[in-house]
């Protein structure tokens, strides 16, 4: 069994990170307005913003359930990984298209790279098992009953 400690540890702080994002985009727009620097004008941005809540949500739960069982649901954990770079990419196209501030992008980044790397670094790994074709070396459950007694 493997020693998961150190990836519960990565997979709690993004359960509270993502909850915590959740809670933001969900119920504290004008929060999030002022983090950000850009208004939420419409009602297209206000669902844009509930949409990343949901977003949030559901990697909440991703990492709870990975947070139970670090090694049953290791699909769980890749899947975090890949979420958490793909947030950081868009956060790298918005940089590129000056849409946002380096600052106000800046804390969400640097969340982003180090779950990555938690997760990369803590991620569990999968051993196969090395199956010997040994033929000569018989065990004592394939001989018959017959022939264990001398027979």
């Amino acid at each position: 069994m493997q020693n998961t400690r150190s990836l519960r540890v990565v997979l709690a702080l993004a359960f509270v990170l993502n909850l915590t994002w959740a809670n933001l985009f969900a119920f504290a727009p004008g929060l999030v307005e002022r983090l950000y620097g850009l208004p939420l004008l419409d009602g297209l941005h206000a669902y844009l913003a509930l949409s990343r809540a949901a977003a949030f949500l559901l990697l909440a739960v991703v990492s709870l359930l990975a947070f139970l069982r670090p090694v049953g649901f290791r699909a769980m954990t890749v899947v975090l990984l890949l979420a958490y770079f793909c947030f950081f990419l868009v956060d790298v196209i918005v940089l590129v298209r000056g849409q946002m501030t380096f600052g106000a992008l800046l804390p969400e980044m640097v969340a982003f790279v180090l779950l990555v790397a938690g997760l990369v670094r803590f991620v569990p790994v999968v051993q196969n098992n090395v199956v010997k074709e040994d033929k000569s070396i018989i065990s004592q459950n394939e001989i018959a009953p017959s022939q264990r007694n001398g027979s």
